[in-house]
């Protein structure tokens, strides 16, 4: 009996540690989580950046090796070219879906990629307001790219583009 009376006078003090443990634990989780979220989505955050900076550069080596797509006027292209160039704008456009898709909720992202964004989207425009072209993109994009300016008002019943100028 002497060994239930020991354990008895001691069961309150153990129940006492193992509260006092199980708060610390609880301290720490609810400390570490936020963090763990918080650094999780910075690297996040970086690992969209770096491939997004990856993709572009790989379109810049595209223009080098190729300056012509520098022109986006047809006039001046041979029958290859335009083919070569067709499949450049889509390339390049894509590449602009994925900075708006990717940055959606990353404000970071999209005050990085915004120059990028307005620059690519000015100087192919043309080959992205023809209708067959359009029908390649998610309509969030299409609304995104009207409503933000870098390309102007569409009106998908007709296939030509408004005559209003678009909002910046």
């Amino acid at each position: 009996m002497s060994f239930l009376n020991f354990l008895n006078q001691w069961s309150g003090v153990v129940l006492a540690l193992a509260n006092v443990v199980l708060a610390l634990a609880t301290i720490v989780l609810a400390l570490g989580i936020p963090w763990s979220i918080r650094a999780g989505s910075r690297e996040e955050r970086d690992t969209f950046y770096a491939v997004l900076d990856q993709t572009y550069f790989e379109i810049q080596k595209l223009l080098i090796e190729h300056p012509h797509f520098a022109d986006p006027n047809p006039a001046s292209k041979s029958s290859e070219q335009l083919i070569q160039y067709d499949a450049y704008a889509y390339a390049v456009w894509n590449f602009l879906e994925s900075i708006v898709d990717y940055s959606r909720d990353e404000k970071f992202l999209a005050e990085t990629w915004d120059p990028v964004l307005r620059h690519e989207a000015a100087l192919h425009a043309a080959w992205f307001l023809k209708p067959e072209n359009r029908a390649k993109f998610k309509q969030p994009f299409l609304s995104h790219m009207e409503l933000g300016g870098y390309v102007p008002r569409f009106k998908a019943t007709t296939g030509h583009s408004s005559s209003r100028p678009a909002q910046p």
